[in-house]
């Protein structure tokens, strides 16, 4: 199978998953790689690097929670453990299909961790891309960073080779043994493609996400500002006894009716620029994300003059004492290779009693 025709397969089952009979874009149940941020060194604002500039790139990373671990000594990791192997490289000059990696850039820091030092690490690789020249001679616009990024399992060298010539049919993206036993091993393909800066003087910006709000107030304790990577899926009613009334009672209870949540940039995430001597303005994509309850939409847009938008959120209708912890997870993109997100967490409480009958 060609990589143009698995493109449109991938297209029509991205289709077929919107409908009604399975979960929206917005419910996260499986390991998912949902965005990637690029950071210049010399300017961290940057999205776009100019040839020869040193970047780094971050993945985002998403998993549904984990559950409390049968084993004290192993934590309840979400996402897993996660082993990658990436290479960063520069593409073969065509417009048509998914891309696909020509020249190698090397070295390339952090593009291998198998395992990771750090048991809390991300993917975040980095680089230099290569001359004008470089990119010139292979007719190249773009660079790319491909690979395999596992979660519970080691990435497989050969379906990662295949990957990167192009192949698709038959790929196993991890392979085991799994580092936790009794525990899945999942693993994504990914596919990071990076535009070079056109006009260094006028750069592509990331975009900031500066603030969320939930019910027009500011985000309760103690998931204000992320999750623990190790809190569990069940249990985080303990982690609200040393917080005021006022703020336990922010964090929902099942069957309740749906929650506001607004999300705010800055006025300078939306730029303008010109293409064909025609200013334009930049919008805002969002994507909601969340491992428990549901969003009443994936995706929204924040066009100028606006800088904030509203969508509702509701929690699923049954919880026991113990609370269940809801990951929500809010990404942002300018369409030109800036992006931003968030993390952040409510704990899911059982429905309020019912009144005594009279």
């Amino acid at each position: 199978m060609s990589r143009t025709t698995w493109t449109r397969l991938l297209w029509l089952w991205l289709a077929v998953a919107c409908g009604d009979s399975l979960a929206p874009p917005s419910s996260v149940t499986d390991l998912r790689v949902v965005g990637a941020r690029v950071e210049l060194e010399a300017d961290p604002d940057r999205a776009n690097p100019s040839p020869g500039d040193l970047l780094q790139v971050t993945q985002l990373v998403i998993d549904r929670g984990a559950p409390p671990s049968d084993a004290p000594e192993v934590p309840a990791l979400t996402p897993p453990l996660l082993q990658w192997t990436l290479v960063a490289c520069v593409p073969v000059p065509t417009t048509i299909g998914p891309p696909i990696c020509l020249n190698p850039i090397a070295p390339c820091d952090g593009c291998v961790a198998t395992p990771p030092e750090d048991p809390l690490a991300i993917p975040r690789t980095s680089f230099t891309t290569p001359s004008q020249e470089e990119l010139d001679a292979a007719g190249a616009s773009t660079v790319l960073v491909q690979g395999v990024i596992c979660g519970n399992g080691v990435p497989s060298e050969d379906a990662i080779l295949r990957f990167l010539a192009g192949e698709t049919d038959d790929l196993v993206p991890c392979e085991g043994p799994p580092t936790i036993p009794d525990v899945p091993i999942e693993g994504r393909f990914v596919t990071v493609q990076i535009p070079i800066e056109t006009d260094p003087s006028d750069p592509n910006l990331n975009p900031d996400l500066s603030n969320v709000l939930l019910n027009g107030a500011s985000w309760p304790p103690p998931y204000d500002q992320g999750v623990p990577r190790d809190a569990p899926r069940t249990g985080c009613a303990s982690d609200l006894q040393d917080l005021t009334p006022e703020q336990r009672a922010a964090h929902p209870r099942a069957g309740e009716p749906g929650s506001s949540i607004e999300l705010y940039v800055t006025p300078d995430s939306l730029q303008t620029y010109t293409i064909d001597d025609v200013e334009q303005t930049e919008q805002i994509q969002v994507s909601w994300l969340a491992d428990g309850g549901g969003f009443e939409t994936s995706f929204s847009f924040i066009v100028s003059p606006a800088t904030s938008v509203l969508t509702q959120w509701a929690p699923p209708s049954g919880m026991d004492e113990e609370g269940l912890l809801a990951r929500l997870t809010f990404v942002i993109r300018d369409g030109r290779g800036g992006t931003d997100w968030v993390e952040r967490g409510l704990c899911i409480l059982p429905g309020a009693p019912s009144a005594s009958p009279p």
